[in-house]
């Protein structure tokens, strides 16, 4: 299957970067999708653009362009899972009309005491992850109802940037709605982490971004494997500086 997405966006022109497991493609959704063979993915898991302000790219339209790609390329009996805004959750109504809501988990942005950056401000709070289902798909793990906002023990330090969603939340929303092998997609990238997950938990991944400086990050944190601060990492890009410190350095491990 990411054989096939390499194949497919290589003959369109897309720039992309492959890693074992996935295909990151440099785009914008509204195009990239259209070219996704239909019922070829097993599960959507994604951070959409919430319409709030963060950058040019931050088009909440977009994602409601796109529903309709979505429910043709999820497979029967499948989970679309994505982070969310309260403040926004009434404009995705259409989103109903294809695909059935199950339930939204709140997930708490301070935990074990350490202090994740709340993506509408300040420095603690919630967000929410909504859930949604294609046919009758069934959960891989007990439900969960309250996740966390932290960072797998891998990523060392802290990610204070807001686009770039909690690991160890993502991995728990992988473990609840995937197995090993799934291809998960994710449409809006953004810096990888959610990709990077998919990479740590052996599922296969399709990934889409249409912002290039996001792009370049996400491919030092993924193929790389760079847990540093994203902040640092865009000024590295910007500068076009060297960063040696790998995951591998990160945990003790020499090449």
């Amino acid at each position: 299957m990411i054989k096939d997405i390499v194949k497919i966006v290589s003959e369109n022109g897309f720039k992309f970067f492959t890693t074992e497991r996935g295909v990151y493609i440099l785009g914008d959704a509204r195009d990239v999708l259209k070219l996704v063979p239909s019922s070829s993915v097993d599960v959507i898991v994604t951070d959409p653009p919430w319409g709030v302000g963060f950058d040019e790219y931050d088009d909440f339209k977009v994602f409601l362009d796109v529903r309709d790609e979505l429910y043709r390329i999820l497979k029967n009996d499948s989970w679309l899972v994505f982070y969310f805004t309260p403040k926004r959750i009434y404009d995705i109504t259409s989103y109903t009309q294809l695909f059935e809501y199950r339930w939204m988990m709140p997930y708490l942005l301070e935990s074990y005491g350490t202090v994740s950056r709340n993506p509408l401000g300040g420095q603690a709070g919630y967000s929410i992850v909504m859930v949604f289902a294609k046919g009758k798909p069934k959960v891989k793990f007990p439900r969960i109802d309250v996740l966390y906002a932290d960072e797998l023990p891998v990523v060392i330090e802290k990610v204070r940037e807001a686009q770039f969603k909690p690991t160890y939340t993502t991995s728990a929303l992988l473990t609840m709605f995937t197995e090993e092998g799934d291809v998960v997609l994710d449409p809006f990238a953004g810096y990888g982490s959610i990709p990077l997950v998919c990479e740590l938990f052996n599922r296969r991944w399709i990934a889409v971004e249409i912002d290039p400086v996001k792009y370049a990050v996400a491919e030092r944190v993924i193929r790389e494997r760079r847990v540093v601060s994203i902040r640092r990492l865009k000024k590295e890009i910007a500068e076009n500086k060297q960063q040696r410190r790998t995951l591998l350095e990160f945990v003790g491990v020499k090449k």
